[in-house]
């Protein structure tokens, strides 16, 4: 019996796509709370988001789209105009409360990236402990970067 190369192709395409769907890493348990465990609240404030969130999550992940060197729509492939993942007033700016906090909604649900590899969820619970402490440090009034 002989194989059809545009069969085998077919069938070894259906797989690697089912297979890719199937790694996508599980999301972490926990929401947007607001909740920062006091000895972490540095996690939450501009020098962490510079320092570790910048260079580790959002450069790999959200350059592409929401960068401040993107200005054009066609650099930006859409992503809303002012949404820069590598200002921390930007990023704060939306996402200040609870119900505001699309990027952890976003990325959590794999709608972000849209492309590209996904974060693992030891990223995605980075993500989620980062946005619990600064919504806390916001809350408490420590923006002074000193409880590292």
């Amino acid at each position: 019996m002989q194989n059809h190369p545009k069969r085998l192709s077919a069938s070894l395409c259906a797989l690697v796509l089912l297979g890719l769907s199937a790694c996508d890493p599980p999301v972490p348990d926990g929401d947007v709370t607001g909740e920062c465990a006091t000895e972490d609240l540095y996690k939450g404030e501009e020098a962490y988001f510079n320092e570790t969130m910048v260079p580790e999550i959002f450069e790999p992940y959200c350059s592409y789209c929401h960068w401040s060197d993107k200005v054009t729509p066609e650099e930006r492939k859409g992503a809303t105009e002012g949404l820069n993942y590598d200002e921390f007033e930007s990023v704060v700016g939306r996402n200040t409360d609870i119900s505001g906090f699309g990027t952890w909604h976003e990325m959590a649900s794999r709608t972000m990236p849209p492309m590209g590899r996904v974060p693992s969820t030891e990223e995605l619970q980075k993500v989620l402990d980062w946005i619990n402490c600064e919504i806390a440090a916001r809350s408490s009034g420590d923006d002074d970067d000193s409880s590292r």
